[in-house]
């Protein structure tokens, strides 16, 4: 039977089929959700979709069977194929959210509940790695009063300092659990590593592993409910179960910390359902007020919103020390993202193409910017830190970064030249911040960037070497030991003057192509 059918992967991407997956999941009164990988099922050499499923990292998502092909057990050879694909990206197990009237078939295939609503059927085939993570926990608990707060941290900021330290007050151990999500801004392992060195003082604080099993917004389907009003709840419900469950026995920890939510309607939900359904499973939820700054509540969106709008003194404010080396070195990766993403660009690699480079591309500049994020981040941690920043601190640094990037690139030079400036540049602009008053006067950093720069040997046997001898143009070195008068005096101002142009990327690129072929500013 299964000789006349074929499993194809759909490109969701591209228009027409991503219309074709949404009509047939339509008929079936539900909706295409976010994949990254998405499958049919399709008679041998037709085009016709019988039964369709994706995926969003380890979970399988959008599954659907054409009207009278049920009895064809389709689902499950579909089921099954993806199983298999999320067990070749490397994942322990398969997870699903389904409806109620579902679970019979993934049962069938080994899945089992780990908590359930009336409308959603949270499932996993094989609980091993939920065994795994509890046995984690219990082999942290301690005797004693015990309490816990689950936080998303992103960034961490001076009110969930504040929030730890309270509830570390009330109970004898305070277990922190971060989301274990990659949000857009600040990923896992640098939020976690935010709460660690921001809580390091708090000896009855325990910062855990993140909880895969921490059902958010961003990983919760909602393409087979049809109230979709009522997804948030559903969603609550199931993280909910999963805590009173699981997690907060593994840790022993009758309590749970939660702080007030004055902005966020969904958030405050989230609070009024714990304070409603945790207390039924023998679990207190203990509210404490958010702390405030200048009669503001500090929240991390709000640190986030001046992130967003470059007000990087305004968003330092909002956040311990051990936090403010993330900021700064985030402001860094967004200028290299900025400039990637500046689209046209004539010979340089850009969304649409490589420009005149051969040997690299778009998806391997991001791979090399992702792969410098954590350099930035210890060099400004070197600039808060040290008493004395040294070339060499800065050195050591910067070679294990560009070591880091040739290893991602398979040995293309894809940001040298980008992460000598810029990693100077922000182990200076750290130092500055965290020495001389939270200030980062334009003098004082083109001086610091000039010393620093004045200790690196000038460059040799490299492309960059080669092109300034031939073009009598000066190089990497020398424009830093200048401290970039030309970018501190003609180009940053002009680019703030542009601030709300949409276009304004694009005009400095063609100001500086303008000097670097006239050398002349040619500013409007």
């Amino acid at each position: 039977m299964y000789a006349d059918y074929e499993i194809r992967e759909v490109p969701i991407g591209y228009g027409p089929a991503r219309r074709k997956v949404e009509e047939f999941l339509g008929k079936r009164t539900l909706r295409l959700d976010k994949v990254d990988y998405y499958e049919a099922i399709y008679p041998c050499g037709g085009d016709e979709m019988l039964a369709v499923g994706g995926l969003l990292g380890d979970a399988i998502r959008c599954i659907a069977v054409k009207e009278g092909m049920e009895d064809e057990h389709l689902a499950n050879r579909l089921v099954s194929h993806l199983m298999v694909i999320v067990q070749r990206r490397g994942y322990p197990t398969v997870k699903v959210f389904t409806k109620p009237s579902n679970k019979a078939v993934f049962e069938s295939l080994a899945f089992e509940t780990l908590a359930e609503t009336d409308s959603v059927v949270f499932m996993e085939n094989g609980q091993m790695p939920l065994r795994d993570y509890l046995l984690s926990l219990e082999r942290l608990a301690r005797p004693g009063k015990s309490g816990v707060i689950v936080m998303n941290c992103n960034p961490f900021t001076r009110g969930h300092r504040y929030l730890i330290e309270e509830a570390s007050k009330q109970v004898d151990n305070l277990y922190v659990i971060p989301l274990k999500e990659n949000n857009r801004n600040f990923n896992y392992e640098e939020r976690r590593e935010m709460i660690r060195l921001g809580t390091a003082d708090l000896a009855n604080v325990t910062v855990c592993e993140g909880s895969a099993y921490a059902i958010s917004q961003a990983t919760f389907p909602t393409y087979f409910l049809k109230q979709l009003d009522k997804a948030s709840e559903n969603q609550i419900e199931l993280d909910l179960q999963i805590f009173a469950r699981y997690l907060a026995p593994a840790l022993g920890a009758p309590v749970r910390f939660v702080g007030t939510e004055p902005f966020d309607p969904l958030t405050r939900r989230y609070n009024e359902m714990m304070t409603e359904l945790l207390p039924k499973s023998g679990i207190e939820v203990v509210q404490i007020e958010r702390k405030e700054l200048e009669e503001k509540p500090i929240s991390a969106s709000r640190t986030r919103a001046f992130i967003e709008n470059n007000k990087l003194h305004a968003a330092m404010q909002l956040v311990p020390p051990t936090t403010q080396p993330y900021i700064m070195a985030k402001f860094a990766v967004d200028a290299l993202q900025q400039e990637l993403d500046t689209t046209p660009k004539p010979g340089l690699v850009d969304k649409d193409n490589s420009g005149a480079h051969t040997d690299m591309d778009y998806i391997l500049m991001e791979r090399s910017i992702k792969s410098l994020r954590p350099y930035f981040v210890r060099l400004a941690q070197l600039g808060l830190s040290a008493d004395t920043l040294t070339t060499a601190d800065v050195q050591r640094i910067g070679i294990e970064a560009e070591a880091a990037m040739l290893r991602t690139t398979h040995g293309v030079n894809t940001h040298r030249g980008a992460l000598f400036a810029l990693g100077i540049t922000v182990a200076a602009a750290m130092w500055l911040y965290a020495h001389e008053g939270q200030e980062v006067r334009k003098e004082r950093l083109q001086q610091m960037i000039q010393e620093i720069a004045a200790g690196f040997p000038p460059s040799a046997d490299t492309h960059g070497a080669e092109v300034v001898a031939k073009a009598r143009v000066k190089g990497a070195r020398e424009n830093a030991v200048e401290g970039y008068p030309d970018l501190f005096e003609t180009w940053g101002p002009y680019y703030r003057k542009l601030r709300e142009d949409p276009h304004r990327a694009h005009r400095t690129l063609r100001v500086l192509a303008q000097l670097a072929v006239v050398g002349a500013p040619g500013l409007e």
